[in-house]
């Protein structure tokens, strides 16, 4: 018998990534970290271009103005956005109490199935850890709210003395900004980054690590997959790009 949460959860579009996260459930948080320029924003766009090409995805960017994410958005599908399902907010001065308005008016709008928050540290520029937990439990409450999957881009937080001189593969979700609460409070976690296991950078690939999951038993012995990279679009291997 498959369970109601197992009946609701949304596939991202790739079985190899399903395989190890379960897929996406509604009322749940899905991080995605990385380091600046690895492919953690390209990761959350190629999931939501799977995603909406059969349901509704709302798309909130702090960091890119339409023309640059429609841009992204149409590298990851081939060249268009015209089958994609996908709305844009237009506001862009914006916090973290803004969302949840954000959210029922796409609703209004469409059959919303996932919301994609790029990227959740802008909204707390300036803040207090304090306020950064209150921030990450508003998160979730949203998501529990509107009964959806949402998905936020994270920030890693700097290794000491601000150098980055661990290998990306022994990241955990503490290490993710804002810290503790965030990993605590959020269901699933997934680190990205264009360097392979050995800590070289990849121009054909990309690579993903899962730190935590809700939906799925994690194995800790296999807990990395390997993508194809195409100037950001994202397939897997054994599938013809």
């Amino acid at each position: 018998e498959v369970s109601d949460t197992e009946a609701t959860l949304i596939s991202t579009g790739y079985t190899t990534l399903d395989s190890k996260i379960g897929g996406l459930g509604n009322g749940h948080v899905i991080l995605i970290g990385g380091e600046t320029s690895n492919g953690k924003s390209a990761l959350a766009t190629n999931i939501a271009v799977n995603i909406a090409k059969n349901m509704g995805v709302l798309f909130i960017t702090l960091e890119m103005q339409d023309v640059e994410l429609k841009k992204r958005l149409k590298l990851a599908n081939n060249g268009t956005i015209d089958d994609l399902d996908i709305l844009l907010q237009k506001k862009f001065r914006i916090t973290y109490k803004d969302i949840n308005g954000i959210i029922t008016n796409a609703k209004e709008m469409g059959d919303v199935k996932l919301v994609v928050l790029d990227y959740l540290q802008y909204l707390g520029r300036g803040m207090s850890l304090q306020e950064v937990a209150i921030m990450s439990k508003e998160i979730k409450t949203l998501a529990l709210t509107h009964d959806l999957p949402l998905m936020v881009i994270v920030s890693l937080r700097k290794s000491e003395g601000g150098k980055a001189k661990r290998q990306w593969t022994d990241i955990e979700i503490e290490d993710f900004m804002g810290t503790g609460s965030i990993g605590y409070d959020c269901d699933t976690a997934l680190i990205a980054s264009r360097k392979g296991l050995t800590g070289e950078f990849d121009p054909e690939h990309i690579f993903v690590k899962v730190l935590k999951t809700r939906n799925h038993a994690l194995d800790y012995n296999d807990r990395y997959i390997e993508f194809a990279w195409h100037n950001t679009r994202i397939t897997e291997e054994w599938k013809s790009a």
